[in-house]
């Protein structure tokens, strides 16, 4: 009993001691990102852009290239799909303001999973514990072993990062073998609280006078992903309640464009999906001046 009693006391320091002291290095990155990010957008009084989603976003798109060529700063809030759908609408919601334009390029599992899940607990657990309150004291324990772990394994990634918030100049691939498989969904589309919070930020939105767009991520293809019922029912919801911006299929890119997941593209990726949205922003004003006529 008394060695039992020895190691419960020690398990109960070590996660105390994490818990108030530890900092982790995924999270300290995340942080970095997210302070350059919203620097850029502060910059100006002018209205801006922003695009808005996990990693994908920050492989995705060159923000300073958009930039250039629209003439409206644009702003890369690509930061980590394991902060969850109602963490990276907060942090669009802390940057926009009336006259601006916010593109969602949500990856699939936003919607399903928690709103906020596992490295939305740890930003809190780092830099805003009073937000902790979002989550049970059951999941606060599932989340503190959960990145207990993924921080062990944890392998920092540098590229170089544009002054607007994107990655730039990943070149080649890295692509684990392993990692070469398709995406698992859900049997079906369905509500959660993920597509709750979609629906009352867009509301918000609309309210203040921000546009915004929604669009899919850049992905691997895979051949199942074109008989998705997941997919297809997500493609419906989102076409009857949002302004959409192409379709799954539009974005779904060869291994080649593939940098190390199968939502992070490289250089090659990166220009095409950026050369794509240029496209489509152009076509989206072109609609909006025909409406005004």
């Amino acid at each position: 009993m008394i060695y039992l009693g020895i190691i419960l006391l020690c398990i109960i320091l070590a996660s105390t001691g994490y818990f108030f002291g530890y900092r982790s290095k995924g999270l300290m990155r995340i942080k970095y990102l997210l302070d350059v990010k919203a620097r850029f957008a502060k910059e100006s009084e002018d209205a801006k852009r922003l695009l808005v989603g996990g990693s994908d976003v920050l492989y995705s798109f060159d923000t300073d290239a958009i930039s250039a060529k629209t003439k409206m700063r644009t702003v890369n809030f690509g930061l980590n799909v394991g902060l969850g759908m109602g963490f990276l609408l907060d942090v669009a919601r802390k940057h926009a303001k009336p006259g601006d334009e916010i593109v969602l390029c949500l990856a699939y599992s936003l919607y399903f999973k928690p709103s906020y899940d596992i490295f939305a607990y740890e930003y809190y657990r780092m830099f805003q514990k009073r937000e902790l309150r979002k989550f049970s004291l059951k999941q606060q324990a599932y989340y503190l072993l959960g990145n207990l772990k993924l921080n062990l394994e944890y392998k920092q990634k540098q590229f170089d990062l544009a002054k607007s918030g994107a990655y730039i100049h990943v070149q080649g691939s890295d692509f684990a073998e392993q990692k070469n498989k398709p995406l698992v969904f859900p049997d079906a589309f369905g509500s959660t609280a993920a597509t709750k919070d979609l629906e009352r930020f867009c509301e918000e939105c609309a309210t203040n006078d921000i546009k915004v767009y929604v669009t899919y991520p850049s992905t691997l293809y895979f051949e199942e992903y074109k008989t998705s019922t997941y997919i297809w029912q997500l493609r419906d919801y989102l076409l009857a309640n949002y302004d959409v911006i192409g379709e799954p299929w539009d974005y779904m890119v060869p291994r080649e464009q593939i940098f190390n997941s199968v939502y992070h593209v490289n250089e090659q990726g990166q220009a095409q999906r950026t050369e794509r949205l240029l496209e489509e922003i152009e076509e989206q004003e072109e609609r909006s001046d025909a409406r005004a006529l």
